[in-house]
C-alpha cells in the first residue's frame, strides 16, 4: 500500500530547480514531484518547508537501557538506544545521517539517485519513494528499527510510520536549521561527538575562510542566482546557501536580504540580481530539463542587460553545482571550498 502524504514540497523558491539531474530531487520540497519541479526544488529549495510552532526538545528520559525516550515535532517516542536499521523521509537529513556515520536503509530515489556528491552505499540502500509519496510496503519490506523525519514533510504519514516503526519527526526547518538539524539526528542515532566534530570542523573552515577573504565580508555583496525554463530566480537569506554566506558575513542584494527567493525577474530587472559576486547554481545532468535550463543560461547571459551587470564586468560571476540548493555539512563544506576559490587571497 502506498500512502498519499499530501507533502506540499514547498520549495515556492525554485520548484522547477528540483529537477536538478533530472528533476528528480524535487520532491525535495513539498510538492509532488513532477518533472518540471524536480529541478526547482533542488535549486531553489529556499522555499523548503516553514518551520511551524515551536521547536521540538529531544530529551532522554529514564527508560530501560536499551531504549531511550525522543520528544520532537509530532509527540514523544521510544527508540532503540542504538538504531541500526534506519529510513529517512527527508531530504537535507539524508546527508546529516551520512555525515554521522551510518548508512540508512531507506531513503527516497531522488536521493539516491541524484546526490552524487554523497558517499551512498546504493547496493545497500532502498528507494523508498518513487513519485515524492512513502511507498510504505518498501518501507515495511526493510524492517527499520527506526523511521526519521519533519514534521513537515511526515506529518500526515506519521501514523502510518509509527505502525511500521517508531518515528521521530524532528520540528526543524531543513534549509536554514541544517546545523540543528544534525544535532538532533545525532541524539537520536547515539552519535553526539560525530555531531560535535563535524560542528567544530566546519567552523574551523567557517574561520579560515574568513581570515582569507580579499576583504570584509560585509563588504562583498554576493548573489545566488537560478535560471529555469523561461524564468530567472534569486535565493535568499532563507535558504541553504543563504545561510551559509549569512553565517560568513557577506552582505546580499536588497532584493535577496531576507526573502527566501526572488520569482519571475525580467530581463528589464537583472539589476536586482547584481552583486560584486554573483553564483549561479547549474546541474551537470544528462536530461532534456538540464539542456533547457543550459539554454536559458545562454540566452540570458548573452543578453546587453547581462553583459552591464558590474559582476559580469568584473568576471566575478561563478557557476556552481547542485550541492548548492540544499545540504548538510557534507554541502556546506563543498560551498566552503567554492567561495575559497573564489573570494580568497588565495584564489
Amino acid at each position: 500500500m502506498r500512502v498519499n502524504s499530501k507533502i506540499n514540497y514547498g520549495l515556492n523558491p525554485v520548484r522547477s530547480l528540483v529537477k536538478f539531474a533530472q528533476g528528480r530531487f524535487t520532491s525535495y520540497l513539498h510538492q509532488p514531484f513532477n518533472r518540471q519541479r524536480r529541478f526547482v526544488v533542488l535549486a531553489g529549495s529556499a522555499a523548503l518547508v516553514t518551520a511551524c510552532g515551536q521547536r521540538q526538545e529531544q530529551s532522554e528520559t529514564a527508560v530501560p537501557s536499551k531504549e531511550k525516550v525522543i520528544r520532537h515535532g509530532l509527540g514523544e517516542t521510544a527508540i532503540p538506544a542504538n538504531p541500526s536499521r534506519v529510513v529517512v523521509w527527508g531530504y537535507a537529513m539524508v546527508e546529516a545521517v551520512i555525515a554521522l556515520g551510518m548508512q540508512p536503509v531507506g531513503i527516497p530515489g531522488i536521493i539516491l539517485e541524484e546526490a552524487v556528491y554523497i558517499e551512498l552505499d546504493k547496493a545497500a540502500i532502498a528507494n523508498i519513494s518513487e513519485t515524492g509519496e512513502p511507498n510504505l510496503e518498501a518501507i515495511a519490506a526493510l524492517n527499520p528499527d527506526l523511521i526519521l523525519t519533519t514534521k513537515s514533510l511526515g506529518e500526515s504519514s506519521y501514523p502510518l510510520f509509527s505502525q511500521i516503526a517508531p518515528t521521530v519527526a524532528f520540528d526543524v526547518d531543513e534549509r536554514v536549521e541544517w546545523r540543528s538539524l544534525t544535532r538532533f539526528c545525532a541524539e537520536a542515532l547515539n552519535k553526539q561527538s560525530d555531531a560535535e566534530k563535524l560542528s567544530a570542523d566546519y567552523d574551523a573552515k567557517l574561520a579560515r575562510l574568513k581570515s582569507q577573504l580579499t576583504q570584509p565580508p560585509e563588504d562583498i555583496e554576493a548573489s545566488i542566482v537560478v535560471f529555469l525554463p523561461n524564468e530567472v530566480r534569486a535565493l535568499g537569506d532563507n535558504s541553504f546557501p543563504g545561510s551559509i554566506l549569512s553565517e560568513i558575513g557577506l552582505s546580499r542584494p536588497t532584493s535577496q536580504s531576507g526573502r527566501t527567493d526572488l520569482r519571475n525577474i525580467s530581463l528589464e530587472a537583472l539589476d536586482q540580481i547584481d552583486g560584486d559576486v554573483i553564483f549561479v547554481l547549474t546541474t551537470k545532468s544528462n536530461t532534456e530539463l538540464a539542456d533547457r535550463i543550459q539554454a536559458e543560461v545562454e540566452s540570458v547571459q548573452t543578453t546587453p542587460l547581462w553583459q552591464q551587470l558590474n559582476a559580469v564586468q568584473n568576471n566575478k560571476v561563478y557557476t556552481v553545482e547542485q550541492y548548492w540548493v540544499f545540504g548538510n555539512y557534507i554541502a556546506a563544506d563543498l560551498v566552503l571550498e567554492d567561495l575559497l576559490l573564489h573570494l580568497t587571497t588565495t584564489s
